[in-house]
């Protein structure tokens, strides 16, 4: 790394100890170092998870990508393809995935291309794909966030000073888009994990605590949703440290209410509702300007965790009070967000078979409007309130069609 110029490597022979170990992957700011040094493909390495090795090309898929992109840098007639009959073949099969890691595998075409590009168009993008992540359908959102946090990825390592900074806060934006989609919306964990690694990575790079805090907060989410707060909230912890840098108490109010629902999850209810009220006393007290990148939290959503803090504390009433606000204030913007609020609401109506079936039914409704993974996930968890009556012999039937319609699309 030295011989690269990166002089502040960051590395000991602890990082090297917990690689060998397999207790984490090497950022990738060493990836490719490593695969220099030993001369082996990141594969042969071990430097890649499953999920990554699952969406490698095959030796001959690769060879023909190869031989796409030989057309696309070279002469524009060979065997009868243009660039643009070759970029609409790419693009339209929806390997966007597969053609980025290409792009990066050349760093003097890298350096070449920053020479020119403006940090700021870089960051533009990631600001209109953040923008459309309430809009658009996940799976071609979250192709096109991963491209560009590939691009990025390259950018970075070429980059140098101010445009450096730029990049990294852009790129660590990116990475947690990706990492949000593949989670919340498409239920790959892993594929998050990394991505996650990835905008943490960055934001050292750029030196922002706020964003730092934030990726941190949602990778406590992954082991929250498996049932592993011992693992969550060491996560949440350190989150929480990086406030003390002058972060937006805003974002303190939003890591308060992640702790909430690790909480809540582990069926401490109390420990739920305490992260609540600091949560609240954050939000209200300061009167704080949220970081532009913080579109998904506000005092709406605040209403949201404290209805699933009131559900661990076994109080109905309270979470039907905080559910049903947070309903009502949803802008047209956070429709995802309805089905989880439906279904909860039909779990702080447990007791009543009609009204907690009609919840329900407008959750599976929203989501086949609003499609988001995390919603399905919540329906499910609450189905058990309906046991075997006919209303829940229904609702299986709608949530196997859901499920099956979702599997038959392309790329899914």
């Amino acid at each position: 790394m030295s011989h690269a110029g990166e002089t502040d490597t960051g590395l000991n022979a602890n990082t090297v100890r917990r690689w060998e170990t397999g207790e984490r992957w090497p950022d990738p700011r060493y990836r490719k170092h490593l695969v220099a040094i030993f001369d082996k493909p990141a594969s042969q390495l071990g430097l890649l998870t499953p999920d990554e090795l699952a969406m490698c090309p095959q030796a001959e898929t690769l060879h023909e990508f190869r031989r796409l992109w030989d057309m696309l840098t070279g002469d524009e007639n060979e065997a009868g393809w243009d660039r643009a009959a070759v970029l609409r073949a790419l693009f339209g099969a929806s390997m966007l995935p597969l053609v980025a890691p290409l792009l990066s595998l050349d760093p003097q075409a890298a350096h070449a291309d920053t020479k020119t590009i403006d940090p700021d168009a870089y960051a533009d993008i990631v600001r209109c794909q953040r923008a459309l992540y309430w809009t658009s359908p996940a799976r071609p959102l979250y192709e096109a966030a991963y491209a560009h946090t590939q691009l990025g990825t390259g950018l970075v390592r070429a980059a140098s000073g101010t445009s450096r900074t730029i990049l990294a806060a852009a790129l660590a934006e990116s990475a947690l888009l990706t990492a949000r989609l593949a989670f919340f919306d498409l239920n790959q964990p892993a594929i998050a994990q990394r991505c996650y690694d990835v905008a943490l990575a960055a934001t050292r790079e750029a030196g922002d605590h706020a964003l730092a805090a934030a990726v941190l907060g949602h990778m406590a989410f992954i082991p929250a949703f498996s049932s592993d707060p011992s693992a969550a909230r060491p996560l949440v912890d350190a989150a929480l440290q990086h406030t003390w840098h002058g972060v937006s108490p805003a974002v303190r109010s939003w890591l308060h209410c992640v702790a909430s629902e690790v909480e809540a999850r582990a069926g401490a209810g109390a420990a739920s509702r305490h992260q609540i009220d600091l949560a609240a006393t954050a939000i209200e007290a300061n009167n704080p300007i949220p970081p532009e990148w913080l579109d998904f939290y506000d005092a709406g959503r605040l209403h949201s965790f404290a209805g699933y803090a009131a559900l661990a504390a076994d109080d109905h009433p309270e979470a039907t009070r905080q559910l049903t606000e947070a309903l009502a204030g949803l802008t047209a913007t956070a429709a995802k967000q309805r089905s989880v609020i439906l279904a909860d609401l039909a779990a702080a109506h447990s007791g009543d078979g009609d009204h907690a079936a009609d919840y329900l039914n407008q959750a599976m409704d929203a989501l086949h409007n609003d499609w988001y993974g995390t919603g399905l996930d919540r329906v499910r968890a609450v189905r058990p309130v309906l046991g075997d009556s006919r209303q829940g012999r229904q609702l299986d039937e709608r949530i196997a069609a859901l499920a099956a319609s979702r599997a038959a699309l392309p790329g899914s």
